[in-house]
């Protein structure tokens, strides 16, 4: 009986998988998509990550003619961190107001007499776009810095007379170390946005998967298999089934893709990126059904399905890496799948994560697929037995 049971199954799926390669179109872009998707995002986040020498654009006006404003706008145009030009008052707030420029750093009137006569605390002006509030500081920083580095005699002597003498140098030197050795940083951008983009497509895969269940309850094909001795619990295992093993083969299709042409590799445990990959796909799927269990229509359960898709994947860390998230978003989003996911499959690709690490990450996820799952069948049963002229039944 078991045995019928197993086979009956993979008739179910083998159906399922054969309707899914006859549109090969369809097909090739389920697997092109996420690699797409991967790849862009994983190049532009490279791009800053590779450039050490980024540079904040900022124009300088300079209204002070005196020998030190001179000394520290020559400064900040040869400052490494900054991308500075030199520009009127005029100029400067017309290009804010116009978003050509975001920042400008004014060095008054009087800067060095101020200094000079010591009757009043100077003043600098950094005039900034409201969306640059953080340029704006950045902006601050710099100037700090190099004033303290160009002219810290004339600077302090608004405090300390004696200063003239004063020259500041910092008594060692800052030694940059990554840790672990040997991580390539790009390297690490293009797998988070390949383990990150494909977790996504997986989800929306599954969602597809789930829309095309009441396409065919809708069309009157489960009422037909309804029709023949087929318990509920197998028909809704074979379409479990054909999404994970469809979803499974896009996981290694597009991570070998990565391996080949973006050097993405697994550092961590070989198999524990099979159980996270196992699981993942099994996740996959569960959102399918999940999708049809609750979503009712086709149109309905699209909408709720989109959105909440994305939800999981900006919360649960698929797009950025979770630590570049508000802290109740990071302690929130432990109870959502896809951190689960994605911290998986990041421990095992770039983070040296093992198999003890790998094993409770895929267990996590299959603790939410087996919720997604039961719940599913047990609505659907409750449905098919208060509707008697569909074989599945309204999820309404």
């Amino acid at each position: 009986m078991f045995k019928q049971q197993l086979n009956l199954l993979w008739i179910l799926a083998s159906k399922d998988i054969q309707l899914f390669l006859v549109d090969k179109k369809a097909a090739a872009l389920c697997f092109l998509v996420p690699i797409i998707l991967a790849s862009g995002f994983g190049y532009v986040f490279s791009k800053p990550l590779q450039n050490e020498d980024l540079k904040l654009p900022l124009l300088i006006v300079r209204e002070d003619n005196s020998p030190l404003a001179i000394k520290l706008t020559d400064a900040l145009l040869k400052s490494p961190k900054l991308n500075a030009a030199i520009a009127s008052r005029e100029d400067a707030l017309i290009k804010i107001e116009t978003r050509t420029a975001k920042i400008a750093l004014v060095i008054p009137k009087d800067f060095a007499s101020q200094i000079a006569l010591k009757k009043k605390v100077p003043a600098i002006e950094i005039l900034h776009h409201p969306s640059a509030s953080l340029e704006s500081k950045w902006a601050e920083g710099v100037f700090t810095e190099i004033a303290f580095h160009e002219a810290a005699p004339e600077l302090l002597g608004f405090w300390l007379p004696g200063a003239a003498s004063l020259k500041l140098e910092r008594p060692f030197e800052v030694k940059k170390e990554p840790y672990p050795a040997g991580i390539d940083i790009t390297r690490q951008a293009y797998s988070h946005s390949f383990s990150g983009m494909t977790m996504q497509y997986l989800l929306f895969w599954g969602m597809d998967c789930g829309l095309l269940l009441l396409r065919e309850r809708r069309q009157g094909i489960w009422k037909r298999l309804k029709a023949a001795p087929i318990p509920l619990p197998t028909l809704l295992g074979g379409k479990i089934i054909a999404t994970a093993l469809i979803a499974l083969t896009q996981i290694l299709f597009t991570f070998s893709f990565g391996s080949l042409v973006f050097g993405v590799a697994i550092n961590g445990s070989v198999f524990g990126f099979i159980l996270m990959a196992t699981a993942t796909a099994v996740l996959s799927a569960a959102t399918g059904l999940l999708v049809a269990a609750i979503g009712g229509t086709e149109n309905r359960a699209r909408s709720m399905a989109i959105l909440s898709i994305l939800s999981l994947s900006i919360l649960g860390g698929l797009w950025l890496p979770s630590f570049m998230l508000p802290l109740w978003v990071q302690n929130f989003s432990l109870l959502l799948p896809t951190t689960w996911m994605i911290k998986g499959f990041e421990g095992v690709i770039w983070q040296g994560m093992g198999l003890l690490d790998a094993t409770y990450c895929a267990l996590v996820t299959l603790f939410f697929s087996a919720i997604f799952i039961g719940f599913s069948i047990l609505k659907f049963q409750s449905t098919n037995q208060h509707t008697s002229t569909d074989g599945v039944g309204s999820c309404n």
